[in-house]
């Protein structure tokens, strides 16, 4: 991996938390540009190890100060949730699309040639004609935060094209293991433990047949590493290329937990597909990656990791 600094916009969270850890580990030079914000804390181990640059995404002056000194950006920023955007159409533009445009900008003026970006399989292509999806399948999102995504990946596409640049777009499945927050709006299986460990109730949409295709965090940060590296710009799905029903999903974490999970159930959410498995066919032949990590095998971890926050946090 021969960049002088990487700057990885959103560092902080679930996936950027991840990434830090794999990359330092692999003494790589690492800036993480983030909000200051109490996921700041999942970095604490590292902070001695990074360049840590508070500031908005919106805030061009911010942005710009931390692209200065860097040749790689991996972009992992977004405002918005797939569950919460449906009726927030303005304000993704401003926080997710124009931000977007702009680092695209600022990248091409500083030269830098290398972007990572992290978009959502999960959303980005609407209902699917055929299962498992592949990348050549119409995008049609049925939610704001699905076409917020499509929108990105055109114009990391078109500065691929035009500004001679190394673009890698993602569409990742649905990530879950350590970092993810339990307390938080996104991430189904993060919230489904929440509420085996405190007992409280969990939002069933419909009658939890949805089915979705989940893959473990360390599985996501390989093909990180190996887009990091890949010589020719590629969008590629990062998936476990299986699916499983909300109810599947919840009677899995009951088992690995020990707990019992009190369902509620709801009407469906505006938005959502009902099925949504994608191929990784692609990322397997273009970066020769695969997900390792069987499903109940990356259960069984996020399980032991929040049951250790939960203990440290006491």
């Amino acid at each position: 991996m021969n960049f002088k600094k990487i700057l990885i916009i959103g560092g902080a969270g679930f996936i950027g938390t991840n990434l830090v850890s794999r990359l330092v580990n692999d003494g790589v030079n690492v800036k993480v540009f983030t909000r200051s914000s109490r996921s700041v804390k999942n970095l604490s181990k590292f902070l001695d190890k990074i360049e840590l640059v508070y500031g908005d995404f919106m805030d061009e002056v911010a942005l710009r100060k931390a692209l200065s000194d860097v040749d790689c950006v991996v972009h992992l920023v977004s405002t918005t949730f797939p569950g919460t955007s449906i009726d927030s159409g303005i304000y993704d533009i401003f926080s997710n699309l124009i931000p977007s445009i702009r680092l695209l900008e600022i990248c091409a003026h500083n030269k830098i040639k290398k972007i990572v970006y992290a978009s959502s399989g999960g959303t980005i292509y609407g209902e699917p004609v055929a299962i498992p999806i592949l990348e050549t399948h119409l995008l049609d999102p049925k939610s704001m935060y699905g076409q917020s995504k499509k929108t990105i990946e055109g114009y990391l596409s078109f500065f691929a094209k035009n500004y001679d640049m190394n673009i890698q777009i993602l569409r990742l499945s649905n990530p879950y293991g350590p970092y993810q927050n339990p307390f938080g709006a996104q991430g189904l299986i993060g919230v489904a433990f929440r509420c085996a460990l405190e007992n409280s109730p969990f939002n069933v949409f419909g009658n939890g047949d949805t089915v979705r295709d989940y893959i473990y965090i360390d599985d996501v940060i390989s093909a990180f590493i190996y887009a990091l590296n890949h010589s020719k710009s590629e969008t590629v799905n990062i998936s476990s290329g299986s699916g499983k029903s909300v109810i599947e999903v919840l009677n899995a974490i009951e088992e690995i937990s020990g707990r019992k999970i009190r369902k509620e159930y709801i009407s469906g959410r505006r938005g959502d597909v009902d099925v949504n498995v994608l191929s990784n066919k692609m990322a397997s032949d273009v970066y020769s990656w695969n997900p390792k990590v069987l499903f109940k095998e990356g259960l069984s971890d996020t399980w032991n990791w929040i049951l250790k926050e939960v203990h440290s946090s006491n």
